[in-house]
């Protein structure tokens, strides 16, 4: 039945308005929902990414220290064998003063 065969045409276009308007607002609130979740995805996707890009810079900053870290415990190492040796010259000048003291 339609407007035209109605015998209250007002009331029939009225509801068939009401369904017009209910299928619109409904594929309205579908396209809204899609947007909101294609926005979270695409959030998402973003923060997994900038992640992925940190821990990836994080990581080449600690091979980096790592390198550093190395050469500054073997400078320390031939730093302290350097005072090692130096304080052997240091105790044979020493003792060489103690001897030419005790001899005079």
């Amino acid at each position: 039945m339609t407007i035209f065969t109605s015998r209250d045409p007002a009331g029939r276009a009225g509801l068939e308005l009401g369904l017009l308007t209910v299928g619109i607002v409904s594929s309205m609130a579908a396209a809204h929902a899609a947007g909101v979740q294609a926005t979270e995805e695409r959030k998402e996707r973003r923060a997994a990414y900038r992640y992925a890009c940190e821990l990836a810079e994080a990581r080449g900053r600690a091979d980096d220290l790592g390198r550093v870290a190395i050469r500054a415990v073997r400078h320390v190492a031939s730093l302290e064998a350097e005072v090692r040796r130096l304080r052997v010259a240091l105790d044979q000048r020493q003792a060489h003063i103690d001897r030419m003291r005790g001899a005079v």
